[in-house]
């Protein structure tokens, strides 16, 4: 059972399955994120070893979202440990802010005149801005599943009913 104190969810409970069977879309983006991690980093193995704790605190504190963008790459090599970390997040309301983000939209950041929108970039479903946001972005690029979006406004009643779904989908991935 999932408690929220003081806007963090906590579970002790909630892991990745040893032996779970990757669903196709899940598998097809651990490859393709992998693809373009060696693309865009060139397999640089100091981006790629940052551990968990390293990245939780980034997610968790930093504005600068060129730790972000590194995660969606990142990720796919630390899937099982940091998936149950990011559910645990999403109903994490915090606003931590967001800079570097020039090719990055997200229209309600825009029209609330908090990011400035330079005609061409990323859209992004998710807020950015707060920890949920992060979570949900990072939980759909990895597992190519989309079970809602976190904005700006969202309640806590929306964000524990989307934590809910991943939860669901975590705890149903087939064993093998």
């Amino acid at each position: 059972m999932l408690l929220s104190i003081d806007g963090h969810s906590q579970s002790s409970a909630l892991r990745f399955p040893e032996s779970a069977a990757l669903p196709d879309n899940f598998q097809k983006a651990i490859v393709n994120q992998v693809s373009e991690f060696k693309r865009l980093f060139k397999n640089d193995s100091t981006d790629r070893s940052y551990s968990s704790v390293f990245m939780l605190e980034k997610i968790d504190n930093d504005s600068n979202y060129n730790y972000l963008f590194l995660a969606e790459y990142w990720i796919a090599f630390h899937y099982k440990e940091i998936i149950p970390e990011l559910i645990k997040r999403l109903t994490n309301k915090t606003e931590i802010g967001l800079i570097n983000s020039a090719d990055l939209i997200i229209w309600e950041r825009i029209q609330n005149k908090q990011m400035e929108f330079y005609g061409h970039g990323l859209n992004c479903a998710d807020d950015l801005f707060t920890i949920a946001g992060r979570a949900n972005r990072l939980l759909t690029v990895i597992t190519g599943e989309n079970f809602g979006n976190v904005s700006m406004h969202s309640t806590e009643k929306q964000l524990a009913e989307l934590q809910t779904r991943w939860i669901k989908w975590l705890k149903a991935l087939p064993q093998n």
